[in-house]
């Protein structure tokens, strides 16, 4: 699969909420030591990531990503995004530097991100 649509189906799992799905969903993107990490949180494997994910929802119903640019180079990519709730209101946005393993899943992603102004 492409890194492009590795992140795609990464990008999914961020608005799928049946943790099942969710779950699955990660497993065919994610190696299984996938770290994240954002200004608040790091996890360290796919099911602490699908809890982390499922706990954001709770606070921005209707979450999903939106892809603003991607570029990639050497199973590398940057990743610029709009995370916006289920009323398609920017609630951040950000650049995400995604890694993948010689398998073509992901590894690793670090997230930068502002929220806009006037947010919580």
């Amino acid at each position: 699969m492409a890194l492009r649509e590795t992140w795609a189906a990464y990008e999914e799992a961020w608005s799928e909420s049946d943790p099942g799905r969710r779950a699955t969903i990660l497993r065919l993107t994610l190696d299984a030591t996938f770290v994240y990490s954002d200004p608040v949180t790091r996890t360290e494997s796919q099911d602490a990531l699908s809890r982390y994910i499922g706990e954001l929802q709770q606070t921005v119903p209707g979450l999903r990503i939106v892809t603003t640019s991607f570029a990639e180079h050497h199973d590398a990519c940057l990743v610029g995004w709009t995370l916006q709730d289920g009323n398609s209101n920017a609630v951040a946005r950000g650049v995400t530097c995604g890694e993948r393993d010689g398998n073509g899943l992901l590894k690793k992603a670090t997230v930068f991100y502002d929220l806009p102004h006037g947010s919580p």
